[in-house]
């Protein structure tokens, strides 16, 4: 297979493995053994293990070092029995929002002209050619005309490559605030009542009407850097890891020295189901790992073996992780 092909989503889940439990500590010597041999056994291997590899790097190795000197290098996997007394609160709040959530879908779809569902990616091409690429679970609706072009980002995240057309200025509107295109290839985020825009190529300009008086110019973003905007008002731009930030787009979750529960707060936006994490003291021990988009299941028993912790599945539809 030549480089720049795509790689099959078995092989590619296998190399994430690999190089997780690699930089965790967690491979004998058998387990390199049989990584060499798995390496060898088929060139896809190989390249799939270099690229992720390659953005793994890319994202701050001596973050990453430091934090995998301070992790223990021999873990092991555990399905221990939870406490009893927060199970049942635990499952009943769990499918409070599962349901909740699906009700609260309906008017997206009703406003949408494309739509992801959990776990899912889609590429759009509009009729000016630029591109939207739909990250999962998020909604565009299209108001093209002769004199603009705007996409309301109706919930998720996007990740927008604009074509020129000075005499149409290209718009996203999301939240309470709206980005403008001043270049080519930019990425939106909204997280309840809070958008996030990272420019990854050129720049933008931010506003958001609730975070500054009528007539304001708006907020210059660009390459490299993110702005937020909500209710709270608007923050400055500040610089930003792009590998990281847009790692989704190429099929990947990369998890740089971040607390467990935020990793599992992005992993639950992928499975069609409910991971939770019990425990303030475990949701907030570090982690470092690079995942597919499309194996939460995968990532959550990396997870585990990684910090040598315990969980409970109804299904792998509900899942609690527990010390």
């Amino acid at each position: 297979m030549g480089s720049g092909q795509r790689i099959p989503e078995k092989i590619r889940r296998e190399a994430a493995r690999w190089i997780t439990e690699r930089d965790a500590g967690l491979l004998t010597e058998e387990d390199e053994l049989a990584l060499a041999a798995w390496l060898a056994a088929d060139p896809r291997h190989a390249e799939a293990h270099a690229r992720l590899e390659g953005t793994w790097r890319a994202i701050g190795s001596p973050l990453v070092e430091t934090a995998l000197r301070e992790r223990p290098s021999a873990l092991t996997f555990s399905t221990r029995a939870p406490p009893r007394q927060w199970l049942g609160g635990a499952i009943a709040a769990s499918l409070v929002l599962a349901i909740v959530g699906g009700m609260n879908d309906w008017p997206t779809h009703l406003r949408a002209d494309a739509m992801t569902q959990t776990g899912e990616q889609r590429e759009l091409t509009l009729t000016d050619g630029s591109i939207v690429q739909l990250n999962t679970g998020s909604a565009v609706a299209i108001d093209y005309h002769g004199d603009r072009r705007i996409v309301r980002l109706l919930k998720g995240e996007a990740a927008f490559t604009v074509a020129a057309d000075r005499a149409r200025p290209f718009t996203v509107e999301a939240g309470n605030g709206s980005t403008t295109a001043l270049g080519t290839r930019f990425l939106v985020r909204r997280e309840d009542a809070d958008t996030d825009v990272t420019v990854t190529e050129h720049s933008v300009r931010v506003l958001s009407p609730a975070a500054a008086p009528a007539g304001e110019p708006g907020v210059v973003v660009k390459e490299g850097q993110s702005i937020r905007y909500g209710a709270a008002g608007i923050s400055q731009p500040h610089a930003v890891d792009i590998e990281q930030t847009q790692a989704w787009t190429r099929g990947l979750l990369v998890f740089v020295d971040r607390p467990l529960g935020e990793v599992v707060a992005e992993l639950n936006r992928y499975h069609p189901g409910h991971i939770r994490v019990v425990g303030d003291d475990l949701a907030g021990r570090r982690f470092n790992g690079v995942f597919p988009v499309d194996d939460p299941i995968g990532a959550v028993e990396t997870i585990q073996r990684s910090l040598g912790i315990g969980s409970t599945r109804f299904t792998n539809r509900l899942i609690f992780l527990h010390s």
